[in-house]
């Protein structure tokens, strides 16, 4: 029968105390009254009644965390397009270049002369040959040795100024169409409206960053003065340079890598360029005839070859003389070979 308080004597207590000792709880005692059919007993897994159980957390399970991939950056169209071409023809170990003044132009009796129908022939006989037009960055990462140009490449240069202006605005049509890119190089000097009638309020450097918003165009530097710095010492060179770069970078907000020298004049210290931030530069017939390609690691990174395109009379070339555009093709890229 239950235990009450009335009947819960000195021995009674001493007895409890006593199996308290041997580890059996209040609640075995108080069973000790019922029916011993009524008494739970221990299972072969359970922990014996006088042990105390000691409480282990379970250990946290930890996911292993997945080895995530480098990121790979997306591949522009473009960069897609230059690896089909690759994979297709096979990778260039030179590249023609070629020197324009926009698409109208005449110079040396019409030896190097253009006019907008035969650029546009131009660019469409590029375009049907697969021919791939290089890019400012581009033509840098073929010079380091560090970028692949296809077979069939072509670098496109045009030596730009204040007078440029109906040209590019002729040639963005039609570099879109034909997927044509050139490399513009600006002469600085008078591309203001206080200093030529040519670029009224802010037309021309406006006209430059158009063709620039449309990516059809790389730029560079031309100089400001147009002077044969080859004739000029190097702190004159730097002081000319050095503007050219400066307005180019405020109006445009970009960093002139590239440079044709004004009047294809290379000087000596050439090589001191990437003080600048120049890191290529072209000049004009800077090898003999047989060898005016760009090519990878080139030695002549500062004073680079450039040759005519066929001009607008018999559409041939005026460097190397009397040349087609298929025979230049031949000579001054991979894939055309006779």
């Amino acid at each position: 029968m239950p235990i009450s308080s009335n009947h819960f004597s000195r021995r009674d207590f001493l007895r409890l105390a006593g199996l308290s000792i041997l580890g059996l709880s209040l609640e075995s005692v108080l069973s000790a009254c019922g029916s011993p059919a009524d008494t739970p007993q221990p299972t072969a897994t359970s922990l014996p009644p006088t042990a105390t159980p000691t409480i282990i957390p379970p250990t946290p399970t930890i996911a292993p965390s997945a080895t995530s991939a480098p990121t790979e950056l997306p591949i522009s169209p473009r960069d897609q397009r230059r690896l089909a071409l690759i994979e297709q023809y096979g990778t260039a170990t030179k590249a023609l270049p070629l020197e324009f003044h926009g698409d109208h132009y005449w110079f040396y009796d019409g030896a190097y002369s253009m006019d907008p129908p035969t650029f546009v022939w131009m660019m469409e006989w590029f375009q049907a040959n697969d021919v791939w037009a290089v890019s400012g960055p581009e033509l840098l990462g073929f010079l380091d040795g560090t970028l692949q140009l296809p077979q069939r490449s072509v670098i496109l240069t045009t030596d730009s100024g204040a007078a440029s202006m109906d040209s590019i605005l002729r040639m963005i049509p039609v570099l879109e169409r034909t997927g044509m890119h050139f490399i513009s190089l600006i002469w600085t000097m008078q591309m203001l409206a206080e200093e030529t009638a040519a670029c009224p309020a802010n037309l021309c450097w406006d006209t430059f960053n158009q063709a620039n918003e449309t990516g059809l165009f790389s730029f560079g530097t031309h100089s400001e003065y147009h002077l044969p710095l080859a004739e000029k010492d190097q702190d004159f060179g730097f002081r000319d340079l050095s503007q050219s770069v400066a307005e180019i970078r405020a109006n445009m907000g970009i960093e002139p890598e590239i440079l044709s020298w004004p009047n294809e004049s290379c000087p000596v210290w050439m090589d001191q360029l990437p003080v600048l931030g120049i890191k290529a530069a072209f000049g004009g017939r800077s090898r003999p005839f047989d060898r005016c390609a760009v090519y990878p690691n080139d030695d002549l990174r500062y004073c680079l070859p450039r040759l005519f395109p066929p001009n607008r009379q018999d559409r041939l070339s005026g460097r190397p003389p009397g040349m087609t555009l298929e025979e230049m093709a031949a000579i001054y890229m991979d894939g055309f070979e006779e």
